[in-house]
């Protein structure tokens, strides 16, 4: 089931714990998806409500 677009930040939020440790066993296990291979991290996935990236 897709979470409505405002929704999806309380979704994360709530799963998180499950994502991150999804993540770790990912890596762990050197199962690595795409190409390159390794795991995607967003920035907009670590932002708090408002907040906004600068590029450095």
């Amino acid at each position: 089931m897709r979470a409505r677009p405002e929704q999806r930040e309380a979704q994360f939020t709530r799963l998180r714990d499950r994502i991150e440790a999804r993540a770790v066993s990912k890596y762990r296990a050197t199962e690595f998806e795409g190409t390159p291979p390794g795991i995607v991290l967003r920035s907009i996935d670590f932002r708090g409500e408002g907040e906004t990236v600068t590029a450095v």
